[in-house]
């Protein structure tokens, strides 16, 4: 059987109500508070490096940024 957090990546019906996915989704909050709140630059980058599924060498975004978990989202160079 498959986990809310598989369906969701399927693209099927999930339960976001699910233990996994409220702690990935409270741990993505709290990198984006991190985020929008940091000044520099290349810490920014870093935080979002973190954050994303995947992401090329330099990576480059101004805050205010918002997500439910991050780990979806996947930027090249």
């Amino acid at each position: 059987m498959k986990t809310e957090r598989e369906k969701m990546v399927a693209g099927q019906f999930y339960i976001a109500a699910d233990s996994e996915l409220r702690h990935m989704r409270k741990t993505a909050r709290q990198q984006m508070q991190v985020f929008n709140n940091e000044l520099d630059g290349a810490k920014r980058s870093e935080i979002l490096k973190t954050l994303f599924g995947k992401t090329g060498n330099r990576i480059y975004m101004d805050p205010n940024f918002y997500c439910d978990y991050g780990s979806n989202i996947h930027v090249g160079e």
